[in-house]
């Protein structure tokens, strides 16, 4: 299984990958890439919130503790002391990030429903509907953060499956399998719930004949040029590695002389 640098090494390349073909169709504007990438590279680090001891797990509970606090009393403002508001936050973000976060950890396992294709589709139709209900946004805009959010889950998976191929000494690992499954068998219950949400949060989301009607009319006809330049701006990012690997060399090199000459 990959690290958690390795996980966040490589959401951050393809988020930023695919922020840049996004922004290229025309999809997504210069001031929206910046979200759009934190929401690839959040998906990336999702799939291991099934792991107690995880920094993703323990960064999500924290976060959503607060958010569910400010929720439960930001309008009882005016009808409580300042104290006895302070508490309520209190107890309410110490009852989820401990409590609720106790619950889940106890109900779910490492690589079980959390590590599928079912979850990848739960969690970005999640996302597109928070993004349309909550923050609201346009189906357009919405459908893009549920795509970042999967695509960066996904990413994660395929690593994980991706490091479970001993390339070296030829051999596949027993976890091979278990992150890129279609859902769980190990787990019917949890899978079935998990397709029931799916299935919810699919007629929850908002209507997406407006984003295929854009990407029809405006990215697909276009769609060569698109390629040229994106092939360009990849083409322009290369010949910059390139060169910075072969600055590196040369100053490998560059000591290792100077090594020997003093030896």
């Amino acid at each position: 299984m990959a690290n958690f640098q390795t996980h966040l090494n490589v959401g951050i390349l393809v988020s930023a990958v695919t922020t840049l073909g996004l922004h290229t169709a025309g999809l997504v504007q210069a001031g929206q890439a910046l979200p759009y990438f934190t929401l690839g590279v959040v998906g990336s680090l999702l799939p291991d919130i099934d792991l107690k001891t995880s920094r993703p797990s323990n960064a999500l509970f924290s976060a959503l503790g607060a958010v569910l606090a400010f929720i439960m009393t930001l309008p009882l403002t005016g009808r409580f002391l300042p104290l006895e508001l302070a508490l309520i936050w209190g107890g309410v973000f110490l009852s989820v990030r401990y409590g609720f976060f106790e619950i889940f950890s106890r109900l779910t396992v490492h690589r079980g429903i959390w590590h599928s294709w079912l979850a990848i589709a739960a969690v970005a139709l999640a996302v597109t509907n928070i993004a349309y209900w909550l923050w609201r946004q346009s189906p357009e805009l919405s459908w893009l953060a549920g795509l970042m959010v999967g695509i960066g889950y996904l990413t994660h998976l395929c690593l994980d499956e991706f490091y479970s191929v001993d390339l070296f000494n030829r051999k596949i690992k027993r976890s091979f399998g278990t992150a890129l499954k279609l859902f769980s068998l190990a787990s019917p219950w949890s899978s079935f719930v998990m397709f029931m949400a799916v299935l919810a949060l699919w007629w929850l989301a908002p209507p997406a004949d407006m984003w295929l009607e854009r990407i029809q009319t405006e990215s697909l006809v276009d769609l060569h040029g698109t390629f040229d330049q994106f092939r360009e701006a990849l083409n322009g990012a290369w010949t910059q590695v390139e060169s910075w690997l072969e600055r590196l060399l040369r100053s490998g090199q560059t000591v290792l002389g100077a090594s020997a000459a003093l030896d």
